[in-house]
């Protein structure tokens, strides 16, 4: 089916969607959406090897108790830096604000002189959702600064604010903030520069990477915003050890006891401190967990550039590609198969693609768009689906237009209205089941007072029916016109038919009433039953007729007739099958004898009144019921004499 028969207007269409769909990609229309996707494919991915040399020295409940709750003395801070500078570690690394002056502060600083490898942490003041190129194009005014006699004596300052998206998960960090001219390093990048030596003030910035010093490049989600790649839940990575334990240990090793921990872990390490105490301002929402201390986000930044593991965004050109690529195989999909195989298709086609966009984020760490594509499919497929079932529409009117020229063209070859005939009471009805139909009837004035009356009744329904019950009626028509017998009638017309229409026959019957003998020559082929109300006896009578082959099914075939005697005021009913297996809503049949029982309840009325009460009976049982075959009923009956028509106005009327 050619959904659009126009190529250009087609491919308008194509490319109009095309371009509907790049501009998607580049805007990241369903953004909020990606991050839920996004921390789905973290969650799923197995924990991540981090480097042996990263050690988290957390501030834990415990410690809080011990060491006599927050903020601990800054001369702990300075045994801590002296202890880790005794055991050798390579870097010491405070994600802990030291904003306010205190008399303590000489100790410290005295310390981190000593040790010259400590970092300190500075904050930002930060609107939400802040973009990561601007904080480093444009200057922003400190939030918490370091005290300088700290600053000084540490060996560098790095910034710790994150990128809060609108879920209020941290998922980046901008790499650089500009404040007062120069560029604020993020705290874990200024610790890898110099354990690398390079140098912080080198940055070029691009689309999708950042390249520190020409030498380090780190893959961004947009200018100067690192994707931090968290290694796995917080218990389940890196070493972590307590503030206390690590002081506590020191002091056993110095006074000759055996040590709480074994502190040999410890040299050469980057030492991360920070709080993990519950309720700390600095536990908060990541892709992983919704409680996670952000020490472990600046060691998750130092443990990708030590390893090379990093969150790459796959980029607006290859989501745009990927979106494409589902669109046009959707589109095959929808317009080549039925509705029913394309849904499986391109449901298999988004699996395909989910579990891909999974497979590519565990085993690369490459962040490909997912809902936006998976959008794409499901929006092809609801358009084109939706495309075709109003073609199938238009479709259907033009057959239906084209039907009802059928119908009118096929009740043309039916008569309009019961034909006069002399000396005989004829009342019809006909009701198609669908717009065309495969019954048929006539009436014809024959020679010497005689009509011919003819019912038959194709075999199937349906347009091929509706052209052999025209053929069937237009040959009836011209052998009836010679007066020839009943049975040669019905001759001729199956010699015609014979041959003509593989698999389609038509029973019929046609009876020639004789006025001036009061007599009905009856033939069948294969039609029934013959019902006559004897108005002298007051009953139904079911004429017995000779069973014949079908007209159309075997050519040289004879047929019989039988004779019959009428007496003033007898009925005769023809029907089709249509009547007697009329169903009702229970799937039960009208019969033959709900007929018959018609017939004696309307007995004392006019040929007409016959008609409607054996109509009226068929209607009312099979209500509610479809209509399963069309619906011929004829009834006659010779004209009374003009003494009973006076004392029958009705039947005078009809006649």
């Amino acid at each position: 089916m050619k959904i659009l028969r126009s190529v250009p207007i087609r491919n308008w269409v194509l490319a109009g969607c095309g371009l509907l769909i790049v501009l998607g990609s580049g805007i990241r229309i369903f953004r909020d959406l990606d991050l839920l996707t996004y921390d789905l494919r973290m969650s799923l991915r197995p924990t991540q090897p981090v480097a042996d040399s990263i050690v988290l020295i957390q501030i834990d409940d415990g410690d809080l108790q011990r060491l006599g709750g927050w903020p601990f003395p800054r001369n702990f801070h300075a045994s801590l830096v002296d202890t880790l500078n005794e055991l050798g570690a390579r870097a010491i690394v405070f994600d802990i604000l030291f904003a306010e002056p205190n008399q303590e502060d000489d100790v410290l600083a005295e310390s981190l002189k000593r040790s010259g490898n400590v970092y300190l942490a500075s904050s930002f003041q930060m609107e939400d959702q802040p973009d990561a190129a601007e904080l480093f194009f444009r200057d922003r005014p400190v939030l918490t600064n370091v005290v300088p006699k700290l600053g000084s004596a540490a060996r560098a300052v790095g910034h710790v604010n994150a990128l809060i998206d609108r879920d209020g998960k941290n998922r980046a960090v901008p790499l650089f903030i500009r404040s007062e001219g120069r560029l604020v390093p993020q705290l874990a990048l200024r610790v890898a520069g110099d354990a690398l030596g390079l140098s912080s003030e080198k940055v070029e910035l691009h689309p999708d990477r950042a390249v520190f010093d020409g030498a380090l490049n780190l893959p961004t989600a947009g200018p100067n915003a690192l994707l931090v790649n968290f290694p796995g839940r917080w218990k389940d990575t890196f070493r972590h050890a307590s503030y206390f334990d690590i002081l506590q240990s020191y002091q056993q090793m110095q006074e000759g006891l055996k040590p709480k921990l074994d502190l040999s872990f410890l040299r050469g390490a980057f030492c991360f401190v920070g709080l993990t105490a519950t309720g700390t301002v600095d536990i908060k929402p990541v892709p992983l967990e919704n409680r996670y201390p952000m020490v472990g986000l600046h060691a998750s930044i130092l443990n990708s550039i030590l390893t090379g593991k990093f969150i790459r965004e796959a980029g607006v050109t290859a989501n745009a590609a990927s979106a494409l690529l589902l669109f046009f195989v959707a589109v095959w999909n929808c317009l080549n198969v039925s509705p029913g195989r394309a849904f499986l298709r391109n449901f298999a086609l988004g699996l395909i693609y989910f579990l891909a966009t999974i497979g590519l984020f565990v085993g690369s760490g490459v962040w490909l768009d997912l809902v936006w594509p998976l959008s794409i499919v499901t929006f092809t497929y609801g358009g084109c689906t939706s495309w075709r079932v109003l073609e199938e529409v238009r479709r259907r009117q033009i057959v239906e237009k084209e039907l009802e020229i059928a119908r009118s063209i096929q009740q043309s070859f039916l008569p309009q209205g019961v034909p006069a005939a002399p000396g005989l009471a004829v009342a019809a009805f006909f009701q198609p089941a669908k717009f065309v139909a495969g019954d048929l009837f006539d009436v014809a004035q024959l020679e010497d007072r005689k009509v011919g009356i003819f019912i038959g009744d194709v075999a199937g329904k349906g347009v091929s029916a509706a052209l052999i019950m025209a053929q069937t009626i237009s040959l009836f028509r011209i052998f009836a016109r010679q007066s020839l017998p009943s049975q040669e009638v019905l001759g001729r017309i199956n010699e015609e038919l014979c041959g003509r229409s593989t698999g389609r026959f038509v029973t019929a019957l046609y009876a020639v009433v004789d006025v001036s003998r009061r007599t009905m020559s009856v033939s069948s082929a294969g039609q029934g039953p013959l019902l006559i109300y004897r108005k002298n006896e007051g009953k139904i009578e079911n004429v017995e007729l000779k069973g014949n082959v079908p007209l159309g099914l075997m050519s040289a075939t004879a047929y019989t007739a039988v004779e019959v005697g009428l007496s003033e005021g007898d009925r005769v009913t023809l029907v089709s099958d249509g009547i007697l297996e009329a169903r009702n809503i229970n799937g039960d049949d009208f019969g033959t004898e709900a007929v018959a029982a018609a017939m004696l309840r309307s007995a004392d009325g006019s040929v007409p009144g016959m008609l409607g009460a054996i109509k009226d009976s068929v209607l009312t049982f099979s209500a509610g019921a479809e209509q399963h075959d069309d619906i011929t009923l004829l009834v006659f009956s010779l004209e009374e004499s003009p003494r009973s028509r006076e004392e029958n106005p009705e039947l005078r009327r009809a006649i």
